[in-house]
């Protein structure tokens, strides 16, 4: 009899409890999807924010709202656009903030850390991308085709991942390099062109600020070279002499990125001088070559080194741009805190990275040509 009273009353105490008493109720937030961030000619932040409105979305009529404000920091600029817009605003999970060049040339981190110490933002899943020009731009335009502008960038960003174009980056990655004395970054880097939205390239960075940039074409080199690559990368090389206008003087291959293999060793010599090799093999299958003969096992072995040739070449270029931004992307510092600690301490990083000697050789190895093998 006790043993039912006593289930009696938790049951009715059951009945009114109403949840947590912390819970937090989304029925009156309001979605950002992206974010942008530049910097006034008075040198205030402004923020902008694409607000989705998803009420409707069942529907497939989502539409969104474009809302910008000033201030001394990202936090006041948010409050700000906070009084402007009715409900709270709570960040998507999938969003996207990009930055202003005028603001990535600052110290970048200063503009993310409200956003770190922020319990609710997410991170695990947000890009990132620098802006050629201004961020809030971009957001202005809306939306491009059926997609709204903050769901288009992300797309457009995934997917230039997927090739190798951009390196994989997510606000949560970001952190660790950006806080660690001898690992810098590269973030994506795009531009607005009368109504579309390109890929400018890849944004360098030395410390926490912007100092340079690679060329799409660029991109997927030096993603394998990073060793952190995804699904494809796609490259094509003028490999006759002739005219540009002349289709028949290039190849297009993609590598088999399954099978690619990277090398990468730091070395300090007995006179401190640090040298760094850096080997990548790289198996390729042929996509287009309009001479064909690829059959001709003599052809392959000549296409095999005139594309190991220059693509040896195309990655000392890519050191050499990584070197005059200061952007150690590879890590080299790391390797000496690691493995040289004395090195590493003995040194001025910032003043050695440009002299540090990189051996630099890119292998490629035809293994297929498509149903023509």
């Amino acid at each position: 009899m006790k043993k039912r009273s006593r289930a009696l009353g938790m049951l009715a105490l059951l009945i009114f409890t109403t949840g947590c008493w912390d819970q937090d109720s989304l029925r009156d937030a309001r979605l950002a999807n992206a974010s942008a961030y530049d910097l006034t000619p008075e040198g205030m932040l402004k923020q902008t924010l694409e607000i989705v409105d998803d009420s409707q979305s069942n529907q497939g009529k989502s539409t969104n709202e474009i809302h910008s404000s000033t201030g001394n920091s990202v936090r006041q600029s948010t409050d700000k656009i906070r009084a402007k817009v009715t409900g709270d605003i709570r960040f998507f999970k999938y969003g996207i903030i990009l930055y202003g060049e005028s603001v990535a040339r600052k110290d970048l981190y200063s503009f993310l850390d409200v956003l770190y110490r922020e319990p609710d933002y997410p991170t695990s899943h947000v890009k990132i991308a620098v802006v050629d020009g201004l961020a809030g731009d971009i957001l202005e335009q809306q939306s491009i085709s059926s997609l709204l502008i903050g769901e288009f960038i992300t797309k457009k960003i995934r997917s230039l991942e997927n090739i190798c174009v951009f390196p994989e980056m997510t606000l949560e990655t970001l952190l660790p390099p950006m806080l660690d004395p001898g690992q810098d970054f590269a973030l994506p880097y795009l531009a607005k062109e009368g109504e579309d939205i390109i890929a400018r390239g890849i944004a360098l960075f030395h410390g926490q600020k912007f100092t340079g940039n690679l060329s799409t074409k660029q991109g997927p080199l030096y993603v394998l070279m990073t060793g952190k690559w995804k699904k494809t990368a796609t490259f094509v090389k003028k490999v006759h002499p002739g005219p540009a206008s002349d289709v028949q003087n290039f190849i297009t291959y993609q590598a088999i990125t399954q099978s690619v293999k990277r090398h990468l060793a730091v070395k300090v010599q007995r006179d401190g001088q640090i040298d760094v090799n850096l080997n990548l093999k790289l198996p390729v299958n042929v996509v287009e070559y309009a001479r064909d003969h690829l059959q001709d096992k003599t052809n392959v072995q000549r296409l095999n080194g005139q594309l190991s040739e220059i693509m040896t070449q195309d990655a000392e270029k890519i050191i050499r741009t990584l070197q005059k931004s200061g952007c150690d992307a590879f890590g080299i510092g790391r390797q000496l805190i690691a493995h040289h600690p004395a090195v590493w301490k003995s040194v001025d990083w910032n003043k050695e990275y440009p002299n540090v000697r990189f051996h630099t050789q890119v292998t490629v190895d035809i293994v297929g040509n498509g149903i023509l093998n």
